[in-house]
C-alpha cells in the first residue's frame, strides 16, 4: 500500500511524535509491504523553516527520519501535465487514455524548476541522500521554500475571483474544466492542438478515467468554490496540489475540511461513471490508516 502523508501528519510524526512514533510507522510499513509517498510539497513544507533562517541540522534529523522508512517519491506537481501530454497523444491517435506513472527515483524528481544549473547540478550527482537534495535545492533556489502565506492574498483573489464568475452563472463545470486544461498545459508547455482544444477539452471532461488526478483536483476545487463563506487558508491551496495524487496511491491523509471536500468530488464522479471510489483512500491521520488496516 503506498502511504501519502499530507505535512501536518509528517510535522506530527517526526517532530511532536504524535500520535505515534517514527519508528512505529517504519516497523508498520516493513510489516505489510508498504511505502510512505514523499512528494514535492510535503517535503517542501517540512523543510519550511529553511526559509526563515531555520536550522537545517534539525530539519536533517527529520528528514533522515522518513528516509529511513520504506518510502517512494512521487511528482504530483507534474501530473497536470503528464496526464495532458497521455491524453493527447491518445486524442489524436484515436485511442484510450494510458494511465501514467507519476513515481520518481528521487526527490530532485518532484521538482517543477526552470533552473538549468540545478537540473544540471542533480545530473552529475548520484547517491545522494534526502537530506542532501533538500540541502542543494535550498542553495540554488532558495524560493523553493518560501512561506505560501506569502502568495495567498493573490491565491485567494483568483478563488473570489472564480467565485463570482460561478455566483454570476459564467462559469458552468464544462466549460471551467475546459479553461482549466488550457492553462495547465500552457504552463507545462504541453501543446495542444490548434483549432481544438475545446474539442479536446471536452473528450476528457467526457470520461472521468481520463486525466483523473486533474478531474478530482478540478471537482474540489469547485465546492471549494460554491462554499462562498469558507475562507482558504494557505494549507487548503497545498492540499489541492496533493489531490492531484490521490489517484495514484492506496491512502492518504487531509484535514477535515479537505477531506469532505475530496469525498463530496468522489461520490460525483462516481455518479458520471468512475468505478473507483475515491473516498476509501481518504483518513483523517496516520493513525487511522494503521486501525483500518491492520
Amino acid at each position: 500500500m503506498r502511504i501519502l502523508p499530507d505535512t501536518r501528519d509528517l510535522i506530527n510524526l517526526t517532530e511532536r511524535v504524535q500520535p505515534i512514533s517514527p519508528d512505529q510507522f517504519r516497523q508498520y510499513l516493513l510489516n505489510g509491504n508498504h511505502q510512505a509517498v514523499l512528494t514535492f510539497n510535503n517535503i517542501r513544507e517540512l523543510a519550511g523553516p529553511l526559509a526563515a533562517g531555520g536550522d537545517f541540522l534539525r530539519i536533517r534529523g527529520n528528514l533522515q527520519s522518513l528516509e529511513a522508512m520504506p518510502h517512494t517519491y512521487l511528482a504530483e506537481v507534474k501530473i497536470p501535465g503528464i496526464e495532458i501530454q497521455s491524453a493527447v497523444e491518445a486524442f489524436t491517435g484515436g485511442t484510450e487514455y494510458r494511465e501514467v506513472f507519476p513515481y520518481v527515483s528521487r526527490w530532485d524528481g518532484t521538482l517543477m524548476t526552470r533552473s538549468q544549473n540545478l537540473t544540471e547540478h542533480f545530473k552529475r550527482l548520484v547517491g545522494l541522500r534526502l537530506d542532501d537534495i533538500v540541502h542543494d535545492v535550498y542553495r540554488y533556489q532558495p524560493q523553493a521554500f518560501a512561506p505560501l502565506h506569502e502568495g495567498l492574498p493573490n491565491l485567494v483573489t483568483l478563488l473570489q475571483q472564480d467565485r463570482e464568475l460561478l455566483r454570476t452563472g459564467k462559469v458552468p463545470a464544462r466549460e471551467h474544466f475546459i479553461r482549466s486544461i488550457k492553462k495547465h498545459a500552457d504552463y507545462h508547455k504541453v501543446p495542444l492542438l490548434v483549432g481544438k482544444e475545446e474539442e479536446f477539452a471536452r473528450w476528457i471532461y467526457s470520461d472521468p478515467r481520463r486525466c483523473p488526478g486533474l478531474r478530482l483536483n478540478h471537482e474540489v476545487y469547485r465546492r471549494l468554490m460554491r462554499n462562498y463563506t469558507d475562507v482558504p487558508e494557505v494549507g487548503d491551496f497545498v492540499d489541492l496540489n496533493l489531490i492531484f495524487a490521490i489517484p495514484y496511491v492506496d491512502a492518504a491523509t487531509l484535514d477535515h475540511r479537505m477531506r469532505e471536500y475530496c469525498s463530496q468530488a468522489a461520490r460525483s464522479l462516481m455518479r458520471v461513471g468512475l468505478a473507483v471510489d475515491y473516498r476509501e483512500r481518504l483518513y483523517r491521520d496516520l493513525a487511522a490508516i494503521m486501525e483500518r488496516n491492520p
